[in-house]
């Protein structure tokens, strides 16, 4: 009998001291279009006397795919929970529009301050139901400081249903004025295509460079993958005008200096 007892005392001591984590095997099983963010709510149990801290990572997706994680508030990749308690922890899986479509599988760790790695599988597939891109767009461009440039971008719902507040992102430097129009399109069908029209002026203040910028469509559904243009940025022509004006009166000058001393 007192064996039985001292048996029973020794599995109790061994569970008390085991943390687990917990999740509702659907929340670990998440279904996102590409270029949405797949969100899992995790639960962190430590069953211990004492409080741990839990270093938090997501081993085993693609490159370009990132995890974040957070409990309400800033981003963070590790957890302190209270003995006898547990931390609710949200997972995010930032996932790109050109992600390719499929099934994932991962595994989430959560590694006690005491060495103690805890472990549960994720689940990730990728749908491409919804597909926006740029089918037609400059590559590169020459524009003046100070001065507006125009161009068009087209744009194609390559998906098989339609897409909502279609709109497209440009990516400039600071004090770049951009118009686009029209601004948003509310629906667009499958298969249909559609413009912008891009007017963007460029400030006085910026010096002659290649600058680079990005393009993308952004919908309720959808994002597409970043589009380059490289701008070339030439001094104003206002600044070559009276460039070329100063040329001409100093050659002018010259000729008339040189006619008066031959006439000597």
């Amino acid at each position: 009998m007192k064996q039985i007892f001292l048996s029973l005392l020794i599995l109790f001591v061994l569970l008390g001291g085991v943390s687990l984590v917990h999740a509702d095997e659907t929340a670990l099983a998440q279904t996102v279009q590409a270029s949405q963010t797949a969100v899992y709510q995790i639960e962190v149990r430590n069953e211990t006397s004492t409080a741990h801290d839990y270093a938090l990572s997501l081993s085993g997706l693609p490159d370009g795919l990132t995890t974040t994680f957070t409990q309400g508030g800033p981003v963070m990749n590790q957890v302190t929970v209270p003995a006898s308690a547990y931390g609710l922890v949200t997972m995010r899986v930032e996932v790109p529009a050109e992600t390719a479509v499929g099934h994932y599988t991962a595994q989430f760790n959560a590694t006690r301050d005491d060495g103690e790695q805890l472990a549960l599988p994720v689940s990730l597939n990728v749908e491409n139901v919804y597909t926006v891109k740029i089918v037609s767009q400059n590559l590169n461009l020459t524009a003046f400081s100070g001065k507006e440039f125009a161009f068009d971008v087209t744009a194609v719902n390559s998906g098989a249903l339609a897409v909502n507040n279609l709109m497209l992102g440009i990516d400039t430097p600071a004090k770049w004025i951009v118009q686009t129009v029209p601004q948003t399109i509310p629906t667009l069908e499958a298969g249909a295509e559609t413009s912008f029209h891009v007017a963007i002026t460029v400030p006085s203040s910026q010096v002659a460079t290649d600058q680079k910028i990005s393009l993308a469509l952004h919908s309720d559904q959808a994002a597409s993958p970043d589009s380059p243009l490289t701008v070339r940025i030439q001094n104003s022509p206002t600044f070559l005008y009276v460039a070329l004006t100063i040329m001409g009166l100093a050659i002018a000058g010259a000729v008339v200096y040189f006619r008066r001393q031959g006439r000597r």
